[in-house]
């Protein structure tokens, strides 16, 4: 398999090297399979066990993509392709706890299946990256999400007028439909930073981050600026054109958000101002509290749990909207250390990772990561999880000195065999 590699920063664009181009089809097959057994099939639903239609069919599109995975990598030969396996061992631990803590808390099978699709997921990617170059992953995980936010939103663009934009088919809660928008935001601007500056870009861009807006989603769209300020600092003697272009949509949208009130309105979004932050604060502080013993402090009570109960309210169970508070709660103090480690050691490797590489790695971390602090599934079988993972392995040591050797495919660069390892 060729792939592109450029020795030098290009100077200009290439209208035959984007950066993204579409996956071949085994790629985008599996990315796409992959992608939508993450997202919600089923809006409000909250797995607590047993199989029905929908479990049944998000479990063997997952499986199906891993076969797929596992198939054209053994016809591939792709152990030749090096990769670290860091990631793997820190989420094995964190799995291991998880079902530890199941074990004695009652919802072994429940958490057990959640662990197993979350392994899936992991595995699918691991192999994935074994087979295809990383360029080529990204863009098939890309591709997918634009595809699916697009078909969702469309297909239920009515529900906009009533608050908040929600799927449709997928029937993406509104959080997920502006996640996965966000993703194209970002690779759009990736684009932008390295030099491409097609008319058809910022059409892109702004389509997506429509979406965004539309959803109401305030972390997301606070998350998605932080990453693009991430991504725009690493540009180097921006060129004339891009800077009036920038200048006039954001002149165009503080006009449009001060004469219309847009900006007030999405704060408020309905009037609830800061109730959904309030409901959050309730549940994490009932989450320091919600062990029984001390082998729950530690191990916490499995994957599948996502309520915890709440005293002194008016409701008796609250939702866990923060992915660190839910790994506390699923996988106990043990969990929580090596969620924290694990990233950490995934920003360093990002930081580390080669130029082009860096930029994109670093404005999707932010952005997940910034991310979970409000919302939950960063370490679930989740949109968020998956991109998380992805970045992970390719911020390992072993495979950045993979991305180093092979290059990045950047516009106007001159493209080198580097086929073989």
């Amino acid at each position: 398999m060729a792939l592109s590699a450029t020795r030098d920063t290009p100077r200009a664009s290439s209208p035959d090297m984007p950066s993204l181009p579409l996956p071949p089809l085994p790629v985008a097959a599996v990315t796409f399979m992959l992608l939508a057994s993450t997202v919600v099939w089923r809006r409000g639903d909250i797995f607590t066990g047993g199989v029905d239609v929908v479990v049944a069919g998000k479990g063997l599109l997952s499986v199906l993509a891993l076969a797929v995975a596992f198939f054209t990598a053994v016809s591939r030969g792709a152990a030749r392709r090096k990769l670290g396996t860091g990631s793997l061992w820190f989420l094995g631990v964190l799995l291991t706890a998880s079902v530890f803590g199941a074990l004695t808390y009652g919802t072994l099978m429940a958490s057990g299946v959640v662990a197993v699709r979350v392994a899936i997921v992991a595995l699918t990617v691991f192999l994935l990256l074994r087979t295809a170059p990383p360029h080529q992953v990204l863009a098939g995980l890309l591709w997918s999400s634009g595809i699916i936010a697009v078909v969702g939103a469309g297909t239920n663009l009515g529900s906009a007028g009533s608050g908040r934009l929600e799927g449709g088919l997928p029937p993406l809660n509104p959080n997920e439909l502006a996640m996965l928008a966000s993703f194209v935001v970002l690779a759009v601007v990736w684009h932008i930073v390295l030099g491409e500056m097609r008319w058809y870009l910022w059409a892109t861009a702004g389509i997506f981050l429509g979406i965004v807006w539309l959803t109401g989603s305030r972390t997301a769209l606070l998350m998605l600026v932080a990453g693009l300020v991430v991504m725009v600092a690493h540009m180097r003697r921006p060129a004339p054109a891009l800077v009036v272009s920038a200048l006039v949509a954001a002149a165009t949208g503080i006009l449009l958000a001060t004469y219309t009130g847009g900006v007030l309105e999405f704060l408020e979004r309905d009037g609830t101002g800061t109730s959904t932050l309030d409901s959050r604060f309730i549940a994490w502080s009932a989450a320091e509290t919600w062990a029984e013993t001390g082998w729950q402090t530690a191990f916490g009570g499995g994957l599948s749990v996502k309520l915890i109960p709440v005293a002194g309210q008016w409701w008796d169970t609250q939702l866990l909207d923060s992915s660190w508070v839910s790994v506390l709660v699923q996988a106990g103090l043990v969990g929580l250390v090596t969620a924290v480690a694990w990233v950490l050691w995934v920003l360093r490797g990002a930081r580390l990772a080669p130029r082009p590489y860096r930029i994109l790695f670093l404005g999707m971390l932010v952005y997940v990561i910034g991310r979970s602090v409000l919302e939950s599934g960063l370490f679930d079988a989740t949109p968020a999880f998956l991109m998380f993972m992805t970045i992970s392995i390719l911020s390992e040591g072993g495979t950045r000195r993979r991305l180093a050797r092979q290059g990045a495919p950047l516009p106007g660069a001159t493209p080198v065999d580097a086929s073989t390892e």
